[in-house]
């Protein structure tokens, strides 16, 4: 009876036709039913600066949808709403009526969705920067039929300013603004470039840098020019060296989380929706993000807990129910702009939770993958990779679990030992991506550097160490060192380390004193990627759903007002995404005293260098590169990006040396076998050598002992309580076995961080040797031989 009724009513709506007022003319149905619930749509109606991916819905148990987008007004004769999301490009109404047999039809629901793109930021060319002499600037815009304003007076552009003709005249300390504005489009972001003048005959190197303290960061410093010679006088020195080479980059970036693309989609104001130009592009102050991570179903930044395939928590493992209709409504817009504005973005993907029918705990929350799921679970990951493929934003990187050694007990999570990782992967991931023909390669792991040994456990299957499918190791900055990778690089060389997680936190009392180093020392510990957790969050550290409360993000939207606000974060990564290309070269740089830095060549052959001051005062020092040295001084606790143009490709630095009686730090390696590196509170900070054993080694190359030296210093430090103190440290030139000019004993400090200086005679080298510090063991014992911060030679 209820599907004749059904049947009677959709035929007297269909005879009956549509009225042109607010609901479509029914006849007359039956007083006594009650109408159906009016559909809604995710995201709501309102102004967007991209195109939407609307999903329609209704609360009335088994209603079908019909909708128009072209004012007419809907009926069952109109298109019925199958579950695809409806792409939302131009301003558009979209009526949509619900039927449900039972009901009365439901009010006509209109959503008036406008969007309005932002025009493209102005380019300058050539770049902002620094110049032997005063530049012509030409502008241009990637919108067409774009009209650009600009200033050279410190006001800000507005469509009242000087319009755009010709170049335009820069001389020293010239600060050029400019907006784009397209018709049908609102203006761009405002683009500004700082040109200066500096003279001298090498190179031109251009500075931009960001300080612990106000006004924000990346800000464009003075630059300066390479002179021919090498560094000389007291200063500390940065040597780098493009002739040798180390790991590609992939690129840097953050997790687009369900909270942060609901906020940058939906709460941030249209105007304010700007910065997501800034996030993805390089176009004026844009960051270039360009490796992010997106998380499979929820995460704790999420506003709920869901899978793909909840199916009401019954068991559907022919996943006849999956759907990524969830993701359409703010993360696929986002993901698919981002991928508007940077085309070379990769896309690094897993769970937090599979669906909880797969799982012991019956939840998403706590529990571990039931054996007989092994196969669903695979074709979850397959069909979401698919999906989004679909969708145009293809997966290139894929973990199997977010932190498998961490069970959380408030938010979704699911436990994964190395064995069971090894195994889904042997005998169900990579088969099932082979079948579908995927392209994407999984990174194993995803957890902290404090327990390499599960990456070793899964690779000790040699099918997956040789494996192409697999690029390599996720890595999480909550525990343990950076120096882990180098460990894991060395055994595995083929295989890749990507630091996918580490989230500033209100726990950090300054988080620009924690960044700087920490992705400068995963960037020299043979990172290709570094990856902050939530992209956005609002004023509340939220919306999260359990998990991390106090997390930050690289950019805070105002829940109230839609305003968003750039943190400290945007400017600390910045300072490498910004400059940094992925396929860019990591190149060889030293540390100093009081200085940490990583060197890179671009593919433009462009050079990189960033350097951050780790003491609590200004420090002066050099830059050595290609025969050439430049000088520059840096506050205290400011990192700073220095660039410059140089022959292409690598190979055409000349050598250089450094003298035997400077300080050199222990971190300032060019190769190493058994060591780490890791944070150090000794004198001036920076980064030590340390999770020695024996035969471990450092090599130092181009060391000038000129004509002799007599004695040798050591900064040591050793826990007699867990370590094996009592061993040596020696020095011989050329190779680890080759002639010893000294060696010290290493002794108990009382603590891994408890330093001593210790000094002994040496003798034998002159002129310029590699050198190589080797750590030999007490008799019996072979690990934990002490830490090494640096050495000197008198």
């Amino acid at each position: 009876m209820k599907y004749l009724a059904g049947l009677v009513l959709i035929s007297m709506l269909v005879s009956a036709g549509c009225g042109g007022g607010s609901a479509p003319s029914t006849g007359n149905p039956a007083p006594n039913l009650s109408p159906a619930a009016a559909p809604m749509a995710a995201p709501p109606a309102g102004t967007y600066t991209w195109t939407q991916q609307v999903t329609l819905s209704d609360a009335t148990p088994g209603a079908a949808i019909y909708y128009t987008t072209d004012g007419a007004q809907p009926s069952p004769a109109s298109p019925v709403y199958d579950g695809s999301p409806i792409t939302v490009s131009a301003n558009t109404t979209l009526l949509a009526l619900a039927v449900a047999g039972g009901f009365a039809p439901s009010t006509v629901t209109s959503l008036q969705y406008q969007i309005t793109p932002i025009t493209a930021t102005p380019d300058f060319n050539p770049l902002p920067g620094t110049y032997a002499a005063n530049q012509s600037v030409s502008l241009s815009d990637a919108t067409p039929g774009a009209a650009m304003y600009y200033t050279t007076d410190g006001s800000q552009p507005t469509t009242a300013s000087a319009v755009y003709s010709g170049p335009i005249p820069a001389a020293n300390n010239t600060v050029i603004q400019a907006i784009g504005v397209a018709p049908g489009s609102q203006a761009s972001p405002v683009a500004e470039g700082t040109y200066y003048v500096a003279a001298g005959s090498g190179p031109m190197v251009s500075a931009w840098m960001t300080t612990d303290a106000p006004p924000p960061g990346l800000l464009p410093q003075p630059g300066t020019s390479f002179i021919a010679g090498a560094a000389a006088g007291n200063l500390p020195v940065i040597y780098v060296d493009d002739t040798q080479t180390y790991q590609s980059i992939a690129g840097f970036g953050a997790a687009f989380t369900d909270s942060a693309c609901y906020l940058l989609n939906e709460v941030a104001a249209p105007a304010a929706r700007a910065v997501v130009n800034d996030l993805f592009s390089r176009d004026g102050a844009g960051l270039g993000l360009s490796f992010m991570r997106n998380p499979i179903g929820a995460s704790d930044i999420a506003r709920s807990e869901y899978s793909f395939d909840d199916n009401g928590g019954q068991p559907d493992p022919q996943l006849a129910h999956f759907s990524v209709a969830h993701d359409d409504a703010d993360i696929l817009p986002l993901v698919l702009e981002a991928r508007r504005l940077n085309p070379g973005l990769q896309l690094m993907a897993n769970p937090w939770s599979p669906p909880g029918w797969m799982k012991t705990s019956g939840s998403m929350v706590g529990g571990s993958l039931l054996p007989a799921m092994d196969a669903p679970f695979a074709g979850y990951l397959v069909k979401y990779l698919e999906a989004y493929a679909a969708a145009g934003a293809p997966v290139q990187f894929l973990s199997l679990q977010n932190e498998p050694l961490y069970v959380p007990a408030n938010y979704p999570g699911m436990s994964m030992d190395a064995g069971t990782q090894a195994q889904l992967l042997a005998n169900d991931v990579l088969p099932a991506l082979a079948a579908a023909n995927l392209k994407t390669r999984v990174l194993v792991y995803d957890h902290n550097w404090d327990q390499p040994g599960y990456p070793e456990t899964v690779f000790s299957n040699a099918a997956l160490a040789a494996s192409p499918q697999i690029a390599g190791i996720a890595w999480h900055g909550y525990g343990g060192t950076p120096g882990a990778m180098t460990l894991l690089h060395h055994q595995y060389p083929a295989m890749g380390n990507y630091e996918t997680e580490h989230s500033g936190g209100t726990w950090n009392s300054d988080q620009e004193q924690v960044d700087f180093p920490e992705i400068i020392q995963v960037l020299r510990n043979w990172g290709e990627a570094y990856v902050k957790w939530s992209l956005a969050l609002d004023e509340n550290d939220g919306p999260h759903d359990g998990g991390c409360g106090d997390c930050t993000p690289l950019v805070t939207v105002n829940s109230q007002t839609g305003a968003v606000t750039r943190d400290i974060e945007f400017y600390t990564l910045g300072q490498f995404s910004r400059f940094i290309l992925p396929g860019a070269i990591r190149v060889y740089s030293s540390n100093a005293p009081g200085l940490v830095s990583a060197a890179f060549l671009n593919p433009d052959s462009s050079r990189v260098l960033v350097v951050y001051n780790t003491t609590a005062a200004p420090l002066t020092f050099q830059t050595q590169w290609d025969g050439q040295q430049f000088s520059y001084s840096l506050p205290a606790h400011a990192g700073i990006t220095f660039t410059w143009m140089g022959p292409a490709g690598s190979g055409a630095s000349a050598a250089y040396t450094v003298p035997a009686t400077n300080e050199i730090e222990a971190s300032s390696y060019n190769a190493s076998s058994g060591v780490e590196t890791e944070n150090t509170t000794d004198i001036n900070g920076g980064f030590d050598v340390g999770y020695t054993g024996a035969g471990s080694y450092l090599e130092f190359r181009h060391v000038d002992f000129g004509s002799g030296v007599s004695q040798v210093s050591a900064r040591l430090a050793c826990d007699a309580g867990q370590g094996s103190c009592g061993g040596s440290l020696e020095f011989h030139l050329d190779s680890p076995s080759g002639a010893r000019i000294a060696a010290l004993a290493i002794p108990a400090t009382g603590g891994w961080e408890t330093w001593q200086s210790v000094s002994g005679a040496a003798g034998g080298a002159s002129g310029v040797h590699d050198l190589y510090v080797v750590f030999q063991a007490p008799a019996g014992t072979s690990g934990g031989l002490g830490n090494l911060n640096g050495i000197q030679f008198k």
